[in-house]
């Protein structure tokens, strides 16, 4: 039987197609070898993906939570707090972030903040990790799943 799968680690991808008796046998090494080269590429800058351009990092790099919300067209408490996890990921570059980062990062985008966010963030936050938007990678600590990041990636790099 043929199996499919992608990783993505960092700045690490595998891709993969053939066999699924090699991936019985060999992913836990794959994943091991994996780990080793994100840890290797830490020590080398790592390149934004943000349409891989300079001129694009740099939208990016320079984007504050509240115009990112300005340009995903933010209407919503749960749309506020992607924005904020956008800042979180692209600008401060945190693979991962905690809930109160993220309300902090939420406040910060004043003309979109309400108070009332603070009160359904629970609700929120388990809206994101539901439609995969977050993934809920230890507890309290969230970050983008790799298609909500490529998602956002791309329509920011096209505001």
């Amino acid at each position: 039987m043929s199996s499919k799968l992608k990783i993505r680690i960092g700045e690490v991808e595998i891709d993969y197609e053939g066999n699924e008796e090699f991936l019985k046998q060999e992913l836990p090494e794959l994943l091991k070898t994996a780990m080793e080269l994100h840890k290797a590429a830490g020590t080398v800058p790592a390149r934004d993906s943000l349409a891989g351009t300079a001129k694009d990092t740099h939208k990016i790099l320079s984007l504050t939570t509240g115009t990112i919300a300005a340009r995903l067209k933010v209407s919503s408490g749960g749309d506020l707090l992607l924005a904020a996890a956008v800042h979180l990921t692209f600008v401060l570059k945190k693979e991962t972030f905690s809930r109160k980062e993220l309300l902090a990062e939420m406040q910060k985008a004043s003309s979109y903040y309400r108070k009332s966010y603070s009160g359904n963030l629970t609700n929120y936050l388990k809206a994101a990790v539901d439609d995969d938007e977050l993934s809920e990678t230890a507890t309290d600590a969230y970050a983008l799943t790799a298609k909500t990041r490529a998602d956002l990636e791309a329509k920011l790099a096209n505001a």
